[in-house]
């Protein structure tokens, strides 16, 4: 298939660059450690009540739902990322002229860090296991079915603020307050339910309180494809509508761009 020429040549292209920077492998390890470390001790002093989390074990309630949101901050920054990086050295005219997709070689420039964002999830898991974590692994099928709607609903926004940047040349300022207000109520560091009323309300029209907790029951209680459907479900939802959300946005800045010659200015 043509189009896997180009994701192929970028995945290599950053293959190699990861190749010279094998320092990269060796920080990653010991953010992994450092994280889980700092969380061991935090939960020594941070005991919540049991109706709060829904178990007494909060240091694998918090490494469970940090370690979704490594997933969530590559999404969100990657994209504008790799646009910043393009405009720089010049080669955004060159990737948008391709026959393929933008949307899709945007979201195959992730494909590297998505593999480095699993190794190092895969390393922060197992220290955390290695420091008492508490996992009960259910299916492995609705695992990878919240994973890829996790990352369709996120990847999308991603590229919805990556758009911002080609036409306005500045979206960092946006990203990291959207982020950090997802981490606020996205049942990263405690339920969205202990929060204000109108807080919690609005933490239902957001995909990742769905997409921790999923992963929580899949991870320490040992649930099914049943049990973690109503998440699957509001998933899929928000997938349907951010996807078609990402392409518009990024074909509309692609064609303002065009036609005023902003491709090649950062």
């Amino acid at each position: 298939m043509k189009f896997m020429i180009p994701l192929s040549a970028i995945f290599k292209r950053d293959l190699m660059l990861a190749m010279s920077y094998r320092l990269d492998f060796i920080i990653r390890v010991f953010s992994a450690l450092f994280a889980v470390v700092l969380w061991y001790y935090l939960s020594m002093i941070l005991k919540p009540d049991v109706s709060v989390t829904g178990t007494g074990d909060y240091f694998t309630y918090v490494v469970i739902g940090m370690a979704l949101l490594g997933y969530i901050n590559l999404m969100l920054y990657t994209f504008s990322q790799k646009i910043r990086q393009d405009q720089m050295v010049g080669t955004l005219e060159f990737i948008v002229a391709s026959p393929t997709s933008p949307a899709l070689l945007l979201f195959s420039s992730t494909l590297w860090e998505m593999a480095m964002e699993t190794l190092h999830l895969a390393i922060y898991l197992l220290i955390a296991f290695a420091f008492g974590a508490s996992f009960n692994v259910g299916s492995l099928l609705p695992m990878g079915l919240v994973f890829v709607l996790t990352l369709l609903s996120f990847g999308s926004l991603g590229i919805i603020a990556a758009s911002f940047l080609i036409v306005f040349k500045r979206g960092e300022p946006i990203t990291p307050f959207v982020a950090a207000f997802f981490a606020l109520l996205g049942n990263i560091f405690f339920p969205a339910k202990i929060l204000p009323p109108a807080l919690k309300t609005l933490s239902l029209f957001i995909p990742l309180p769905y997409s921790v907790e999923a992963v929580r029951k899949l991870l320490t209680q040992g649930a099914g494809l049943m049990d973690v459907l109503p998440e699957i479900n509001a998933l899929l939802v928000f997938s349907l509508a951010l996807v078609p959300a990402a392409v518009l946005s990024l074909n509309l800045s692609l064609k303002i761009s065009r036609r005023y010659g902003l491709l090649s200015q950062y």
